[in-house]
């Protein structure tokens, strides 16, 4: 009876439980490392040469149109900006300096471990990229993007449903990490096994942000 006469607020909090449940944690440990191994199967293979032909071949103009202005907002100059402004704002709102190093913590920890893991793995990138699409030269496994994304902002999400409940911000950020894995298949810098990959470590990124948040906190 609640879920219909308050959706927003039950798919709001279906989405927070989704991403800083305990299980799907531990489920996103080990299937990416499954994945980590098993990417280059005929299987996993398979599904990216699906993948990337569903989007070459999509009628989705928008998304194909606009996929360089949705990859903005899993740009690091983006989060790096984004983090700071927010970082600034809760400080002077709050006055609690820790709450911005968790802030901070957060844009460092994702980029880095995904550096790490991408420098562990060393998958190239797709051959083919979108049209009018530059080829990046870095490795591909996980998706940064997408692995960022996912991390800051629903850590951010975390921050702001206690500061101002009365909006859906985990749906808000659901919504820009969308956009975000939307992009990353339509540009086709990144199979879509590594956007599977960053979706997992997004996830691992941020329970791992939240602790350091409630860490902090207790000190």
């Amino acid at each position: 009876m609640y879920f219909f006469l308050h959706p927003i607020s039950s798919l709001n909090h279906l989405v927070a439980r989704l991403f800083t449940d305990q299980i799907v944690l531990i489920a996103s440990i080990v299937f990416f490392f499954y994945l980590g191994a098993n990417f280059k199967s005929k299987h996993w293979k398979a599904l990216d040469e699906k993948v990337a032909n569903w989007s070459s071949k999509s009628n989705i103009e928008l998304l194909k149109v606009r996929s360089n202005d949705f990859a903005v907002f899993g740009n690091a100059i983006f989060h790096i900006t984004f983090s700071l402004i927010f970082a600034i704002i809760v400080f002077l709102a709050k006055h609690k300096p820790l709450l911005s190093v968790s802030i901070l913590f957060t844009l460092v920890f994702s980029w880095g471990l995904n550096r790490l893991l991408k420098i562990i793995y060393k998958r190239e990138r797709p051959e083919q990229v979108a049209e009018n699409t530059e080829k990046r030269l870095s490795y591909c496994f996980p998706s940064g993007h997408v692995m960022a994304s996912i991390s800051i902002y629903f850590f951010s999400s975390v921050l702001l449903q206690s500061f101002m409940p009365f909006f859906p911000w985990y749906l808000i950020s659901l919504v820009i990490c969308s956009f975000v894995v939307l992009s990353r298949i339509f540009l086709n810098h990144h199979f879509f096994t590594d956007i599977i990959g960053g979706i997992c470590m997004g996830i691992v990124a941020l329970n791992i942000s939240i602790w350091v948040y409630f860490l902090l906190g207790v000190l």
